[in-house]
């Protein structure tokens, strides 16, 4: 039984159109059988690596693309007389050929390829017709400088699409092309959606008094950011600065927020530690007369955060590892239990 006829009612005719749209969205819709509007030129991607003073002021991207072009020789013919091409012999004008395949008593598979004659387009020129251009195909691939407009503010891995811009080939519509918007990573401030962070390191006395300093904008400006004399900061304190942040899709501005890096000094003069101990007063230290121990501790460079990413690994394999379940398993590693069984020497 031949497979396509053997499915409710699934004959040659609804096989065909099956066939017409599966090559119809694989080689653009050419063929007879096929033609049910004008089809359209494959969209052609393009990647575009940007730096986010681009992003921020808008550029205008001028990439070269290989892209299909209208052969002029020929005006999009294929042919030396300028005449529409014959119809396909081979696949009889469709575009794509079925082939049989005996799977066994009453089975038939059935297969469908592009046409390896015409290319799929269900047209070819005579070879003494033919252009000698673009080889009868009517199109040659050229690489071609374009122009892409590149509005500010547009976000990091955003697809943009020229309309009309992906090539153009013989009766179908222009092509797309689609531009891939990759940011390259900057040396001072890192975006967040419409905002802007970077990182200032300040000094105690800036925290502890105020401070001001200056700001290179991304489109070159030098701005200002003034801390008040009545606000100490904090270690990791956030500075807002309305409105200096990317160009929003609204016509708006995000903000840029300045994260802090409070600077310790590695050491005191005595004349600082006295000028500390007069604004302050002495440091507290609690005394214990029945302390067990007293010990100096050693002052580690690393911050907490720092501690932590070192020695997690360490500690995560510490966590139970050496312990027995309660149960008496020989099991090595974290019990859900959380019960251990001490051993006797």
């Amino acid at each position: 039984m031949n497979a396509a006829n053997g499915m409710g009612g699934f004959g040659a005719h609804s096989a065909n159109d099956i066939f017409a749209e599966f090559f119809k969205s694989r080689m653009g819709g050419f063929g007879d059988d096929m033609r049910r509007g004008p089809a359209q030129v494959q969209p052609i991607e393009v990647k575009l690596r940007m730096t986010l003073e681009e992003i921020y002021k808008g550029v205008t991207k001028k990439p070269r693309v290989n892209r299909p072009v209208k052969c002029a020789d020929c005006r999009g013919f294929g042919t030396k007389s300028q005449t529409k091409k014959p119809k396909c012999a081979h696949c009889d004008g469709s575009g794509h050929v079925v082939h049989q395949h005996r799977m066994g008593p009453g089975m038939v598979q059935q297969t469908v390829t592009q046409c390896p004659r015409c290319g799929g387009s269900g047209t070819m020129a005579k070879p003494d017709d033919q252009c000698p251009k673009c080889h009868g195909m009517g199109y040659r691939h050229l690489s071609q400088e374009v122009n892409i407009d590149i509005p500010p503010g547009v976000p990091s891995n955003v697809t943009l699409v020229v309309r009309g811009e992906g090539g153009t080939m013989p009766d179908a519509e222009p092509g797309d092309l689609h531009v891939h918007v990759e940011v390259a990573p900057h040396k001072i401030f890192t975006r967040r959606g419409d905002d802007l962070l970077m990182k200032k390191e300040i000094s105690l006395s800036e925290a502890l008094l105020g401070t001001q300093f200056s700001v290179k904008m991304l489109d070159g400006r030098h701005v200002t950011v003034k801390v008040p004399q009545e606000n100490v900061l904090r270690p990791d304190s956030v500075l807002k600065v309305s409105g200096e942040g990317m160009p929003s899709a609204d016509g708006g501005r995000g903000d840029l927020y300045v994260i802090t890096h409070l600077k310790m000094p590695a050491k005191l003069t005595a004349q600082q530690r006295e000028a500390i101990i007069q604004a302050f007063g002495k440091p507290n230290e609690e005394k214990h007369t029945s302390a067990d121990k007293t010990t100096t501790a050693r002052v580690m460079r690393e911050s907490a955060q720092e501690l932590e990413d070192a020695m997690r690994d360490q500690w995560d394999a510490q966590e139970g590892g050496g312990f027995r379940s309660g149960a008496g398993g020989q099991g090595r590693g974290r019990q859900s239990s959380q019960q251990a069984e001490c051993v006797h020497q």
